[in-house]
């Protein structure tokens, strides 16, 4: 930003690797130029490093600090104890994981009296995008005391906040069971859609909960964020420097004698279940967003030798550095950048043995977890009824690892049980049959199809069957969640592009007929009835 006017091809180079090149070269080119952004930097730096040691702001003065969250904490003490504050902050501050200490401590000590969020839709500010939230968080002093606090989400005018439907009441023994590790605070568009929150975590306990002593983490789950775009950038080769190199192409990799080049994963290659989504391609014209996508047709998903086209290779080395036991046969990742508003917020896949850049985090595995039991995990994250929930948590773009921590997840030695609708097989091998037919329809996925025992390990490419394996393994998850069928349906209308019954989604039949009739037919099999 700070070189936007100034010196536009520092702004627009195309990595992170070339801008600091630039930026060094400037010293000789432009030496007042680079005297000012040595200024302006070492300010920045200074005033962090102040909020950082000064003892003044121990809940926000971490992380990567906002001055809002700042002058919220300096709010929160210097009040009278019998005070009241209002402020009007971005919601991030009930939401973000550097605020979640602030927070954390405004519910537990029972201050926090409400939280009115509004999207700028309308816009209320003028001269701030869109997108973007507000709220207007009102808190006391600490000899405040308030049973619960009242919410109101997504809301547009202040006319909004006099519809009592709008209104919902959360205790503190609420945040700590949607959000038991941070306390932090989930985001209801209405009344139903909290008690259906409330009810899917009465029955199934989340990812990770660092409340526990023991068996907090039956997965082991650890989250890894492979390399950053901006600090690795070193690292990255594109397609050309490596032929100058004299490598030769193999497959998704690049070859010369014992070096080998992996490819480098980026969020927007993936989709569900989908490792060969997209190619990205370099517009280097659109300096905002370089790496443009070009989507992989059905022809080229139906051929098991074709690859996707990453914007960099990195080597095979500095993947294996980051990995502890390496889980060599393929990862689960997921897109990190999301909104609850989108299609779906969570979206996860197997992607084979590569690099992955830092918007598709990694969900690895502390202790041995067969190929088996983590499709089942993979079938979870990217089911509707996981979706429902997760959208309650995502206040900002991005699904953080402390968010998916605190979602409801199966175990997995709830898999071991019979198949309630199929009784002759595990829970476990219903699950994954389906997601290894949807994952493995690719030649570099036969790793991951061989160690799960696949058969054949390259599953053809087929969109009319894949919506129905989704729609099974939707339905599927609605009833291990306990999802009634009435509320099935007003979870389905929620979601963009899938709701109504005339919808083609994915072809077809529409994707809500779909699911319900998987539901009605699996629930009737299993004997339960609403």
């Amino acid at each position: 930003e700070f070189f936007e006017s100034s010196a536009p091809h520092i702004a627009t180079a195309v990595s992170a690797a070339t801008r600091r090149r630039y930026i060094e070269e400037l010293e000789k080119e432009n030496p007042e130029l680079y005297r000012l952004y040595k200024q302006a930097k070492d300010s920045a730096e200074k005033t962090l490093e102040h909020v950082r040691t000064c003892e003044r702001f121990p809940l926000t003065g971490q992380g990567d600090i906002n001055t809002y969250a700042v002058f919220a904490e300096l709010a929160y003490s210097i009040v009278a104890s019998h005070g009241r504050v209002g402020l009007l902050v971005p919601s991030g501050i009930a939401t973000d994981h550097t605020t979640k200490e602030f927070f954390g401590g405004l519910v537990s000590e029972k201050r926090l009296i409400a939280i009115y969020d509004f999207e700028n839709k309308a816009p209320i500010f003028p001269d701030v995008h869109r997108s973007f939230k507000i709220t207007i968080l009102l808190f006391g002093g600490k000899d405040t005391k308030a049973v619960s606090s009242d919410f109101v989400f997504f809301a547009h005018t202040m006319a909004d906040l006099e519809d009592k439907n709008r209104h919902i009441a959360l205790t503190p023994a609420d945040f700590k069971l949607f959000n038991p590790n941070t306390l932090t605070c989930p985001i209801f568009r209405s009344k139903r859609d909290a008690e259906l929150t409330k009810a899917i975590y009465r029955r199934v306990p989340v990812l990770v909960d660092n409340t526990r002593k023991e068996g907090g983490n039956p997965w082991g789950i650890k989250f890894l964020r492979m390399f950053d775009q901006t600090n690795d950038a070193e690292l990255f080769h594109t397609a050309d420097k490596l032929k100058v190199e004299g490598f030769k192409r193999d497959g998704s990799c690049w070859k010369k004698g014992k070096a080998r080049f992996l490819p480098l994963y980026e969020a927007k290659m993936i989709q569900m279940y989908d490792h060969r989504a997209a190619s990205v391609v370099v517009t280097e014209e659109n300096w905002m967003r370089q790496g443009q996508t070009a989507d992989t047709s059905q022809v080229q998903h139906q051929n098991p030798e074709f690859v996707v086209d990453p914007r960099w290779w990195i080597h095979a080395d500095e993947v294996r550095k980051l990995l502890e036991s390496a889980e060599a046969d393929g990862f689960v990742a997921y897109k990190d950048v999301t909104s609850s508003t989108n299609q779906r917020t969570m979206i996860s896949a197997f992607i084979p043995f590569a690099g992955v850049l830092n918007s598709a985090p990694l969900m690895l595995h502390d202790k041995p977890i067969s190929v088996r039991a983590r499709s089942c995990l993979l079938a979870n994250l990217n089911s509707i009824p996981f979706d429902f929930v997760a959208r309650q948590k995502v206040g900002g773009l991005h699904l953080n690892f402390f968010i998916v921590e605190q979602l409801p997840v199966f175990a997995p030695d709830y898999y071991t049980a019979r198949c309630p609708w199929e009784k002759r097989t595990t829970l476990e091998k219903w699950v994954s049959d389906r997601v290894l037919k949807l994952s493995c329809t690719s030649n570099d996925m036969i790793p991951l199809a061989e160690a799960a025992g696949f058969d054949p390990p390259v599953h053809k490419w087929n969109p009319e069957e894949r919506a129905d394996l989704m729609a099974q393994l939707d339905a599927a998850y609605f009833l291990m969640y306990g999802i009634k069928r009435d509320d099935v349906e007003y979870i389905l209308s929620t979601f963009n592009g899938i709701n109504g019954s005339g919808d083609t989604f994915f072809g077809g039949m529409g994707t809500t007929d779909r699911i319900l009739k998987y539901y009605d037919k699996f629930a009737e099999t299993a004997g339960h009835s609403d």
